[in-house]
């Protein structure tokens, strides 16, 4: 991991991208503010052979912070990036395997990913409307048949409305 850490570092650095790639545990970590560094990155990490894993999001007071999460031979390379007008550039046309994760984030957050290939929802029918999604419940609370309950009953009264 120490060789693949100073690969990353000397090439943004020769293409002068403000990043830094910071070892953590297992794992590598680059913290980014621009959302075209990330498209840069990606297409760095394409070239070397690199998967997407997962994207994750955190919601947060100013917007959401998104980590999307490499594996490049065995290392976990982790891009963190924060954004604030709930859009971001679409990495599915550099990884197909970052598709449903992009369309997860959109449907269940709310963000734009913009120039996605196919930006089609993966579980809502399209004409209930977003908001429906917008109330966050956490894991241990999801997994009460009463919330569950509560959050089924809203998507089919909106179901309800759509069809009159």
């Amino acid at each position: 991991m120490k060789s693949l850490h100073v690969t990353l570092n000397e090439i943004t650095k020769t293409l002068a991208l403000r990043c830094h790639f910071e070892p953590n545990s297992d794992s590598l970590w680059c913290e980014i503010a621009d959302k075209n560094l990330l498209l840069q990155l990606a297409e760095i990490l394409q070239t070397m052979n690199a998967r997407v894993c997962m994207i994750t999001a955190y919601e947060k007071e100013d917007g959401h912070e998104l980590v999307y999460h490499f594996d490049l031979n065995g290392v976990m390379l982790n891009l963190k990036l924060r954004i604030s007008d709930k859009s971001v550039p679409s990495i599915t046309p550099l990884f197909k395997s970052a598709d449903w994760t992009e369309r997860e984030l959109s449907e269940i957050y709310g963000i734009a990913i913009l120039n996605h290939p196919n930006p089609k929802r993966l579980f809502l029918d399209e004409s209930i409307k977003e908001s429906v999604l917008q109330e966050y419940y956490s894991l241990s609370s999801a997994m009460s048949g009463k919330v569950s309950q509560e959050l089924w009953s809203r998507v089919k009264a909106e179901e309800g409305v759509r069809h009159g």
